[in-house]
């Protein structure tokens, strides 16, 4: 069977995609890596090419797949949708967070199978009955219309053994490796590792620890470091939901990267508290080259962090900064704003970065994605149906200020955390980062940040969706216009 597997475009709403930052798709090269043994498998990544027809008519595949979120369920849909339009036999699977979560928002004609999570075993069994012409009831995780119409869900995918899946197949991205495509700010070429899946925490605002059914898994971390040492790319990012849970692995890991001269710069996920009680950790890890470590503070009052069921204190989370800048870790501070901030509290976030000294912070706004604990308990009071706009740089909760002076204030943050001077500043003390990609990107992301107002306008403007279209609302919302509509 051929398959071809397909990353959407970038979002015209997408604040930081292509224009801070663009990953290999990891996702795929692995769920690619489990298919190539009996198949014939590409990878399109469409934030870079955009020749979707010309792919399917030349490659003519059998099954196309696509991965998303919420805010670009909808350009997965349409690619599924112009496959479909190209061949009418084509099979189309949709899978990844959003799907994941809510795969009855995913019964659209356009889309035969939805995968609910972990793509590697399930989509390789779902390709074997495809390619067969079996039945596909057997295959567990997928949700589908049977030939009533009706859409039904398969009994759930146990959750993989991570140290037995395939490798992930880089060599289909190959092409874009080779000229640089894919990076993290100054950080070029770049490539992904995963270390874990799963996080043992329940924050109320995270889907990833229902996909992976309140689990936390990692892998060896001999495994890890033999990947690490197969690919080329200097720099390296960590994509787990939480890279130094499970110590005595990355302390392994340390271990085995200095045992073997790998040489090479990281960026790792973990928990505030995780540094505090194994500072020496942090120590060991830079020493091997971890040069960030992403921390999700979220917030500088406790009674926030209480309200996220994030099981963090303000003091674990500032003690946790002190240690990071005693061993010349820079921290990727992710802080939550939430849209019932006033002024005071935008101002007593911005002094919090600034007397912590947190010089890599990013701001993000409390977003509550379909099928979270956060979305259940606000969904009937978001300000847009739009699945658009549901990421971390756009509201669909309501505001306390009005929603311009919220965004201004939003803005602000940024403005103050990153001033174009210090941007210049550092230019001057080293050359490649007053290079004209990373000069384009700075003044990209200021753009996008400044238009982020305008995207409620456009969403607002746009023709009312077709029943099937990506906004739909969710499933128990439709069920009720459907009782309650006549049928036409």
């Amino acid at each position: 069977m051929r398959i071809l597997l397909v990353e959407p475009p970038v979002s015209p709403f997408d604040v930081a995609t292509a224009a801070f930052a663009l990953p290999p798709p990891h996702h795929l090269e692995r769920l690619a890596g489990a298919l190539i043994r009996d198949h014939d498998v590409r990878i399109l990544d469409m934030r870079i090419e955009d020749n979707l027809q010309e792919h399917v008519e030349g490659f003519r595949p059998h099954m196309v797949g696509c991965s998303c979120v919420a805010a670009n369920y909808h350009l997965a849909r349409a690619v599924l949708e112009t496959a479909k339009a190209c061949d009418s036999e084509i099979f189309t699977v949709v899978g990844g967070h959003h799907p994941s979560l809510v795969p009855e928002n995913c019964n659209d004609p356009s889309i035969d199978f939805v995968v609910v999570g972990e793509g590697e075993i399930t989509l390789r069994e779902l390709a074997g009955a495809c390619d067969r012409r079996e039945d596909v009831a057997g295959v567990k995780g997928i949700g589908y219309r049977r030939g009533s119409g009706e859409f039904v869900l398969t009994p759930p995918r146990e959750l993989a053994d991570l140290d037995s899946l395939p490798a992930a197949a880089r060599h289909l991205t190959e092409r874009h490796r080779k000229r640089n495509r894919y990076y993290r700010a100054s950080w070029r070429p770049t490539d992904c590792v995963i270390s874990s899946r799963g996080c043992p925490y329940r924050c109320k605002f995270c889907g990833m620890w229902k996909i992976n059914h309140g689990r936390y898994r990692v892998r060896h971390p001999q495994l890890v470091a033999d990947e690490i040492e197969s690919i080329w790319e200097p720099y390296v990012n960590f994509i787990d939901d939480n890279t130094l849970d499970h110590v005595p692995n990355a302390y392994r890991l340390a271990e085995i990267l200095r045992e073997r001269g790998i040489q090479k710069t990281y960026e790792f996920y973990g928990r505030a508290d995780t540094v505090v009680r194994h500072p020496d950790l942090i120590e060991k890890l830079r020493g091997v080259g971890m040069k960030l470590l992403l921390l999700g503070l979220e917030s500088c009052d406790q009674e926030a962090l209480n309200g996220m069921n994030k099981k963090m204190s303000t003091e674990a989370n500032k003690k946790a900064i002190r240690i990071c800048h005693a061993n010349d870790v820079e921290i990727v501070a992710y802080l939550i704003v939430d849209p019932a901030f006033g002024r005071d509290d935008f101002r007593r976030l911005s002094d919090y970065v600034a007397e912590n000294k947190l010089t890599h912070p990013v701001f993000t706004i409390l977003s509550p994605f379909p099928g979270t604990d956060l979305y259940n308990e606000v969904k009937g009071t978001l300000i847009t149906d739009s699945f658009k706009l549901i990421d971390f740089y756009h509201t669909v909760m309501p505001t306390k200020l009005p929603l311009d002076e919220f965004y201004d204030e939003f803005l602000g943050l940024y403005r103050k955390a990153y001033p174009f001077r210090r941007f210049l500043l550092s230019a001057l003390q080293t050359r490649s980062v007053l290079s004209p990609k990373n000069v384009l990107m700075n003044l990209r992301v200021r753009k996008r940040m400044s238009e982020l107002r305008s995207h409620h306008d456009i969403v607002a403007d746009a023709p009312p969706p077709r029943d099937s279209d990506w906004n739909r609302e969710n499933s128990e919302i439709a069920e009720e216009r459907q009782l309650a509509e006549p049928l036409a």
